[in-house]
């Protein structure tokens, strides 16, 4: 009886990630979830009619924001010519030549890696086309995805903008209140 190799090559990526992995690998998986729905629930508002933040929040803001970074760095350009090669070849599509061959690589290596691969696999299972897929094609099926990614960055991003806002109106207040305080 032979026994079954159980280890995954170091070269496979799961291609459906757990999108929480980040979050529970947090200590503070509960403060950066919270640090979420309070920068969504307050991106409309003005700074000035935020109440005060709990300063946990304001703590895991770095945190969230490196999370956010994180999830959409860019895919490898040698992974995206090889697995637009491999299509090519797989139903028999000549590939683009030259700048547009180019074009295409770049546009999809600066997908995220995870959403790359399953736009990747989403177009390898069902795209019925007499033509060899195009950059929209790949993007159809992660565009939800992404747009969330980026979205969350940006309210993030936003709240970092209004805490800082925060602090120098703060800072500029006391200084303002010593300026004007009476000489003894």
């Amino acid at each position: 009886m032979t026994a079954l190799q159980t280890t995954i090559p170091a070269n496979i990526v799961p291609l459906r990630t757990n999108s929480e992995a980040l979050v529970q690998a947090s200590p503070s998986a509960t403060t950066l979830t919270r640090l979420l729905h309070w920068s969504e629930s307050w991106r409309d508002e003005p700074g000035v009619l935020l109440p005060d933040i709990p300063a946990e929040l304001i703590e895991a803001l770095p945190t969230a924001l490196d999370m956010a970074r994180h999830q959409l760095e860019p895919g490898d350009p040698g992974e995206v010519m090889a697995a637009l090669s491999t299509l090519a070849s797989r139903r028999g599509f000549p590939l683009p030549d030259g700048l547009a061959l180019e074009m295409d690589v770049e546009s999809l290596a600066n997908l995220p890696r995870d959403l790359w691969r399953k736009a990747f696999r989403a177009v390898w299972e069902g795209f019925a086309y007499r033509r060899m897929p195009e950059v929209p094609d790949f993007r159809a099926h992660i565009a939800d995805e992404l747009a969330e990614r980026r979205t969350r960055l940006d309210r993030l991003q936003g709240m970092q903008l209004r805490l800082e806002t925060i602090r120098l109106r703060e800072q500029w207040d006391a200084e303002s209140r010593r300026r004007r305080r009476p000489c003894p």
